[in-house]
């Protein structure tokens, strides 16, 4: 299903600890790293799936991965 979008997506639980679920570095650095990339693309192509509306929804800190996202679009980002 390579490239399917639907109107509105919703990825849940984008938090810090666990988006990224990684192999922690102390066990393989280069797994931890292979981890953090897969887990980036993941969430890209989750995110990327809306064509209408997207909802990224947390608790507590969010994913360091959302931090760019919420940096350029500020305006459009509102707590829940």
């Amino acid at each position: 299903m390579e490239g399917v979008e639907f109107r509105c997506v919703a990825v849940a639980g984008v938090n810090d600890g666990t988006v990224p679920a990684v192999t922690p570095v102390v066990v393989d650095a280069q797994q931890r790293q292979e981890d953090v990339n897969s887990e980036l693309s993941l969430l890209f192509v989750a995110c990327t799936r809306a064509r209408v509306a997207l909802r990224v929804s947390r608790h507590g800190e969010p994913s360091p991965f959302l931090a760019p996202a919420r940096a350029r679009s500020a305006e459009r980002v509102r707590p829940a």
